[in-house]
């Protein structure tokens, strides 16, 4: 009886896995986005699974440009398999896109189907691109901003301990949709080092914050200056560079410090930095400074010094003048003029001498006594013959005074006339003066308020 069962169920497996069943062809189509803006594109894919051959049509039709696609085709073998058709149709309004498919597959046990199907795409208007290019913060691992963080303050400043070599910034963009640069991990050395942030919104408009960490320096070397206090600068690439200058060292507080020299003017001079982290020169000279200011004029460069007023010419005052955005005590005749005298040696050739610095034009040619002496000459002598001539027109004048006391109303007005265009004139000229005096001290003005924002 067992033996009867056994056979009867292993002959119906047999039985079953002899027959070979087969699905007949299925179909669908799928959109990429569902909703997409006006200008914007879309693919819509149609899938026939299970076939063996098939004819595929697809096409785009509503607020699209033409988009349509046929595929035909029979596999290897006639065997069943996956196949799609892919369009790609762009929006040119607002409105919908609608794709249509149709055709028919058949599988390889010759089960045909008819193919048809569509899908719908909403195309709205552009929404416009978010234009925040701000920062919500900004910050540097271990160091405090000044001033604190103000997504509308594009500038900050930081420092950090010496023997720092890295820092990380930090930052986080007020808008998901913009992008942001300049963050993360930075190598800084000494001193300061600039670094920029920028956001850029997702219309493209950039907005960048300026990071200025200064990395300070081992037992700083202080030292004053005019009265203010500089830290030396101890390394030679932070000097400025000037042609005919040899670097050299000087020795501080048991510290070797770069500095450069010069033969021709006979002098060393050291870099200095302000608060600010303003790196200027200074004339160093047996554990004392003096600031060191070096004017380049077209095809002449001169160290400023101290007047020698022993050279001074006679009528000369000292003004403050701003030469090159250096505010310094020069000599002008009047406070409104243009030209000033300087005492200064000639950084090729280390002459010094009194040179005339066009404060206009930015030129300067060395002052030239001759020609001084002999307008002062000229001058005495213009002044007798002038002295000479008021005489006889002193005369004259009273002579035709007495006459037009003599004379009718019609002198008279002709008189006042000539009176009031001469009152006039000279009030014109002090306009001027009073106007190029203005000029001159706005100028001055502007040259402090630039240092000292720096």
């Amino acid at each position: 009886m067992k033996k009867t069962k056994y056979f009867v169920v292993g002959a119906l497996a047999l039985s079953l896995g002899m027959l070979k069943t087969y699905a007949a062809p299925t179909h669908s189509i799928s959109a990429s986005k569902s909703t997409i803006e006006s200008g914007q594109s879309v693919n819509f894919t149609v899938t026939v699974k299970n076939a063996a051959s098939w004819n595929i049509h697809v096409n785009g039709t509503g607020n699209t440009n033409s988009c349509s696609a046929d595929k035909s085709n029979v596999t290897e073998n006639t065997k069943n398999t996956t196949t799609s058709v892919t369009i790609t149709c762009k929006s040119n309004s607002t409105g919908i896109i609608k794709a249509n498919y149709w055709g028919d597959a058949t599988s390889e046990d010759g089960s045909t189907v008819n193919l048809s199907g569509s899908k719908t795409v909403t195309v709205i208007a552009p929404v416009p691109k978010s234009t925040n290019n701000y920062l919500n913060s900004l910050s540097v691992e271990g160091a405090t901003l000044s001033p604190e963080f103000n997504k509308d303050t594009l500038e900050y400043s930081a420092t950090v301990e010496a023997g720092t070599e890295k820092i990380n910034i930090t930052a986080e963009k007020a808008d998901g949709k913009s992008a942001i640069t300049g963050i993360g991990e930075r190598d800084v050395v000494e001193g300061e080092n600039v670094f920029e942030v920028t956001v850029t919104s997702e219309s493209g408009s950039p907005r960048t914050y300026i990071l200025k960490v200064e990395v300070k320096e081992f037992d700083p070397i202080i030292v004053k200056v005019s009265g203010k206090e500089y830290n030396v600068v101890r390394k030679l690439d932070q000097l400025p560079k000037k042609d005919g200058w040899v670097e050299t060292t000087v020795n501080i507080d048991e510290n070797d410090v770069p500095a450069l020299s010069n033969s021709s003017l006979g002098i060393t001079v050291m870099g200095i930095k302000d608060e600010n982290g303003i790196v200027s020169l200074a004339i160093y000279n047996d554990g004392k400074f003096e600031p060191y200011y070096q004017f380049n004029f077209e095809e002449l460069s001169l160290q400023f010094l101290k007047m020698n007023k022993s050279l001074l010419p006679k009528g000369y005052k000292k003004f403050e003048v701003a030469i090159f955005g250096e505010v310094v005590d020069a000599y002008k005749l009047k406070k409104n003029s243009n030209y000033a005298l300087i005492y200064a040696a000639n950084v090729k050739t280390g002459e010094k001498g009194l040179y005339q610095v066009d404060l206009k034009n930015g030129t300067a040619q060395i002052y030239n006594k001759e020609i001084t002496d002999l307008i002062n000459s000229n001058n005495h002598k213009n002044m007798i013959i002038t002295i000479i001539i008021a005489g006889i027109l002193g005369f004259i004048i009273i002579i035709e005074y007495i006459a037009l006391l003599l004379s009718k109303g019609k002198k008279k007005k002709m008189i006042k006339k000539i009176k009031e265009e001469k009152i006039e004139k000279v009030k014109e000229e002090a306009i001027k003066d009073a106007e190029n005096d203005v000029l001159h001290t706005e100028e001055i003005e502007k040259v402090k308020s630039k240092k000292s924002k720096k």
